[in-house]
């Protein structure tokens, strides 16, 4: 009789032994989904990158390969960029309103993402508009002369090149001084021009960038539409539900029939 009730308390003991083993696995596969789940809602909820990128083609930097593979963001030369770096943070101010993930966790039908695209466009494209002279960069004195003179030697080459066709021979400092007089006064007119052209150029580049955020804009409104962003996320934790009940259900089951 005593062997016996030892028997049942060994078996007893191992079952709970098992028991405990296989709800603590339980838990630690609930654990796993949960925090899989959750990097996965933080991962899809982060727009951190997506701002990141959006400073860097403002600032108009350029993905360059790096000796291990990775790319990494590099900047053009300061008289190539179109915007100055309060334009470059005015317009990162608007998009931090715009891809957030309040906006990806909203439910906007058509008619109110068509609303709110048009607000953003036309509230930026305005802004912009009345202050371009503080938000586009300027092109510099420096950079004007460094133009004209940039077209002073070709037009000396030209001349050089024209009298050796007729063969006769021009020295560059003689074909530079007739090409001085040609230009004479005008020459603060031709760096006028210059700036006037420059400034044209950015203002022209600006169309780009602009199309870009928009598209950007638009994007994180698409996501929101009907709420199925949310809807996707519920998803995923519904899924994360199921594939965790079944292991619990199973540890609920043995230790209902061990407390008989």
């Amino acid at each position: 009789m005593e062997q016996e009730d030892t028997l049942n308390n060994s078996n007893v003991y191992s079952m709970v032994s098992e028991a405990n083993q296989k709800q603590a696995q339980a838990q630690a596969q609930q654990y796993y989904v949960e925090e899989q789940e959750k990097n996965l809602a933080e991962s899809q909820l982060d727009c951190e990158k997506t701002l990141t990128n959006i400073y860097h083609k403002l600032k108009q930097d350029y993905l360059e390969p790096t000796p291990d593979g990775r790319m990494e963001w590099k900047p053009i030369a300061p008289e190539d960029r179109v915007l100055t770096d309060l334009g470059v943070n005015k317009i990162m101010q608007v998009m931090e309103t715009y891809v957030n993930k309040e906006t990806l966790l909203s439910n906007f039908d058509d008619i109110q993402i068509k609303r709110r695209m048009l607000d953003f466009c036309k509230a930026l494209n305005a802004h912009l508009y009345f202050k371009y002279e503080v938000y586009f960069r300027l092109p510099t004195l420096e950079e004007c002369k460094k133009i004209l003179d940039e077209r002073i030697d070709r037009e000396v080459q030209y001349k050089i090149t024209a009298k050796k066709m007729f063969g006769e021979e021009l020295d560059i400092e003689t074909a530079r001084r007739e090409v001085m007089e040609q230009f004479g006064s005008s020459l603060h007119d031709e760096l006028q021009s210059i700036f006037k052209a420059k400034k044209m150029e950015n203002l022209r580049e600006y169309e780009l960038l602009f199309t870009e955020m928009k598209a950007i804009v638009d994007a994180t409104h698409n996501r929101a539409w009907k709420g199925e962003e949310r809807g996707s996320l519920r998803r995923h934790f519904n899924i994360a539900e199921v594939i965790g009940k079944p292991a619990q259900q199973e540890n609920k089951g043995m230790f209902k029939w061990l407390s008989k």
